[in-house]
């Protein structure tokens, strides 16, 4: 497809994501938009997102005012005969082994209008049907690090609808040299059609959060996390007893982000978790020691506002997580003037050279090492916070330096 004639764009969320991922997928838009411009070649671009699970005006009202159209859809069954029937008829030579397929829907023309359709990950229940061309941004690859986040069923695995989507599309996009390595010689997808896309950094949601003067009255730990296994909560639970029981630890924790009152134990579930063994995991650890339920605040899924305030005022950020794509936390972190304790897998190591941000990096598996962490931090975040980049250094990776890039990364992805 020549860059000439890719003239409407589609991102597509195939999961409620929200929190960071969410602002990537609107950052994407904003990207192609912005890119085409500068390359002379106006694209429109939309953001599809599923039906009933998004504030339409909150959630997105920022890019809408951009001119991004938002849209809502489902996903709709079909049979392999009818994705086979697809497939011939586009002259596409595809992995059709699934019983089954899945296609958006919207009720008005299943975003069949645009040229391509790019998914913001690969999390898909069922392989996509061939119905467009479509490109997906792999964020990592975790089941091959962390293989319990997924269930076998039957002697397969919950995550064979990932390949097969990913190994279907006409580009896959990552952000990192080793989840780019991970999309090829973990999920099979050829070499050529996988693509290190710019890692930026949207600053401007926090550009008006400003550092106390006073650091000395930070005194809390901030962890941003969720609910899902990766994020590493048991280990990092006995991890916080051992810092407050046996080292002495003197800073609260703050936990943050989407779905985190699911582990509070004193917070109501919804139905469909109330069976989910990992979370019920998690609330009787935590009800079962007086140490996390006096030293934990569980703060729930912040607004951006309050998320900025809480990191200016935290004396560090901590991220135990196993392994995942990195985390923009601790950009927006260090933009905050809040230094990061983190632990050390190669998605972090590269986002901190990438930002010049100065890492204490620890090992997630070890409860010993990440409480002597936590200790140590404690009274080295001073010295940390002396070395963060500044605003000005971090600005140089925001999404607008890198619009023209990644606009001509899609298109010369595409031109096969």
């Amino acid at each position: 497809m020549s860059a000439l004639l890719l003239k409407h764009v589609t991102v597509i969320l195939p999961i409620d994501y929200r929190g960071g991922s969410l602002r990537v997928a609107k950052t994407i838009a904003r990207m192609i938009k912005r890119g085409s411009m500068e390359a002379g070649n106006p694209c429109s671009v939309r953001i599809a997102a599923l039906e009933d699970r998004y504030d339409l005006h909150a959630d997105f009202g920022d890019v809408r005012e951009e001119g991004i159209e938002v849209r809502e859809f489902a996903w709709a069954h079909i049979s392999n005969r009818e994705a086979e029937t697809i497939a011939l008829v586009q002259h596409k030579s595809v992995d059709l082994m699934s019983p089954d397929f899945q296609v958006p829907v919207d009720g008005i023309n299943d975003l069949m209008d645009s040229d391509i359709w790019l998914f913001v990950s690969d999390r898909f229940n069922r392989p996509l049907a061939p119905v467009k061309p479509f490109v997906v941004f792999a964020t990592d690859y975790i089941q091959r690090y962390v293989p319990e986040i997924f269930s076998k069923k039957g002697g397969r695995t919950d995550d064979l609808p990932l390949y097969q989507s990913a190994r279907m599309a006409d580009a896959v996009f990552t952000t990192t040299p080793h989840t780019r390595l991970d999309a090829i010689s973990f999920a099979g997808i050829p070499a050529e059609r996988v693509h290190l896309a710019p890692m930026d950094f949207d600053p401007t949601w926090i550009a008006d959060a400003e550092p106390p003067i006073d650091f000395s009255r930070s005194a809390c730990i901030i962890w941003p996390t969720n609910a899902n296994a990766h994020k590493n909560h048991v280990r990092a639970f006995e991890a916080l007893i051992q810092y407050y029981e046996r080292l002495g630890g003197q800073l609260d924790v703050k936990l943050v982000g989407p779905n985190t009152k699911w582990i509070d134990p004193s917070s109501g579930l919804p139905d469909a978790i109330k069976d989910n063994d990992y979370i019920r995991g998690l609330r009787k650890q935590v009800s079962s020691s007086t140490t996390l339920h006096r030293h934990v605040n569980f703060a729930g899924e912040l607004s951006d506002a309050a998320y900025a305030k809480a990191l200016t005022e935290a004396r560090f950020l901590w991220n135990p997580t196993l392994f995942d794509n990195g985390t923009f936390a601790v950009a927006e972190a260090a933009w905050c003037g809040c230094p990061s304790l983190s632990s050390n897998y190669p998605q972090m190591r590269y986002i901190g050279e990438r930002f010049s941000i100065p890492l204490e990096l620890f090992n997630a598996r070890s409860v010993d090492e990440m409480a002597q962490a936590l200790k140590s931090m404690e009274t080295k975040a001073p010295q940390v916070r002396k070395n963060l980049p500044s605003r000005d250094a971090l600005s140089q990776h925001s999404w607008e330096r890198y619009a023209s890039q990644y606009w001509a990364i899609l298109n010369g992805a595409l031109a096969r």
